[in-house]
C-alpha cells in the first residue's frame, strides 16, 4: 500500500493506493479524518474528481463529527457507573491496608480495594488490568470457536486502546489487534469484531467476497454492527 497526503478545497485527504478496483471514501466519525482508497494506477485527476464530486457529503460528515459530544471517561470515584460487556455496574471504592486488588460481584458491582489516598490514575490502572484480563479470556474462547469455522488461524492477538477502530488485522503476520473498549460493549459486538478480523485472513479487502463470507458465517452481522454505532 502507498499512502499520500493531499489537500483539496481546504480538506486534507489521506490517499491510499491499494490493490482495489473501486474508489472507497471514508470520513471517520470520531475525528472527521478523510481517507480515500484508490486503485494503484489511479491518476491525480481522477482522484481529485472523486473528492470534488463528494465534497458536500464530506463537509457534512465533518460537521457532524465536530458536533458529536465528547464522551468523558467514567469517574474513578465511589458510585460512578462503569460498563462491563454492555451492562453498567457501580464502582465501589474500599480503602484499607494491603495491596490494591479488584473484586467483581454482579450484585455489588466492581469493588476496588485500595490504600487510603490512592489516585484516580492508580485506580484506573487497576480497572484496566482487570478489563484486559477479562477481555483476553473471552477473545481466546471466541478464537477457539471461530477459527475452525472460518478455516484460518491467527498467529496471535493483542489488545490496545484505539481511537478510530474496534479491531485491525495484519494479514501477513496473521496478527489481530482488538480495542480494549470492546470490554464495555455487549459480547455479541466482540464476537462480530473477532469474526470480522478473522475473515480478513480469507480476504484482505472490504469487497463483495469479504461481505459474502460475513453473510455466510455471521448472518446477523449487520444488526450487530449497528450496536457498535
Amino acid at each position: 500500500m502507498i499512502k499520500e497526503h493531499i489537500v483539496i478545497a481546504g480538506v486534507a485527504v489521506e490517499v491510499w493506493r491499494k490493490s482495489v478496483k473501486n474508489f472507497i471514501l471514508v470520513v471517520y466519525a470520531s475525528d472527521g479524518r478523510v481517507r480515500l482508497s484508490v486503485p494503484l494506477g489511479a491518476s491525480a485527476a481522477s482522484i481529485r474528481e472523486v473528492i470534488m464530486s463528494r465534497m458536500d457529503w464530506i463537509r457534512a460528515r465533518q460537521r457532524s463529527s465536530r458536533a458529536r459530544p465528547v464522551v468523558a471517561e467514567p469517574l474513578m470515584e465511589d458510585g460512578a457507573e462503569h460498563l462491563f460487556f454492555g451492562k453498567a455496574y457501580p464502582l465501589r471504592i474500599r480503602e484499607g491496608k494491603g495491596r490494591h486488588e479488584l473484586c467483581f460481584d454482579r450484585n455489588l458491582g466492581i469493588v476496588l480495594r485500595v490504600r487510603p489516598g490512592s489516585t484516580a490514575a492508580a485506580r484506573r490502572r487497576l480497572l484496566d488490568r482487570w478489563y484486559r484480563a477479562e477481555l483476553s479470556h473471552r477473545i481466546q474462547a471466541l478464537l477457539h470457536t471461530w477459527q475452525p469455522i472460518v478455516g484460518r488461524e491467527a498467529a496471535e492477538y493483542r489488545i490496545k486502546r484505539m481511537k478510530t477502530r474496534w479491531g485491525t488485522c495484519n494479514v501477513l503476520a496473521r496478527r489481530l489487534w482488538l480495542n480494549l473498549k470492546l470490554v464495555t460493549l455487549p459480547e455479541q459486538c466482540l464476537e462480530l469484531i473477532v469474526v470480522h478480523e478473522l475473515v480478513h485472513l480469507l480476504e484482505r479487502e472490504h469487497n463483495e467476497i469479504f461481505y459474502g463470507h460475513m453473510d455466510r458465517l455471521l448472518p446477523d452481522w449487520r444488526r450487530r454492527n449497528e450496536l457498535l454505532k
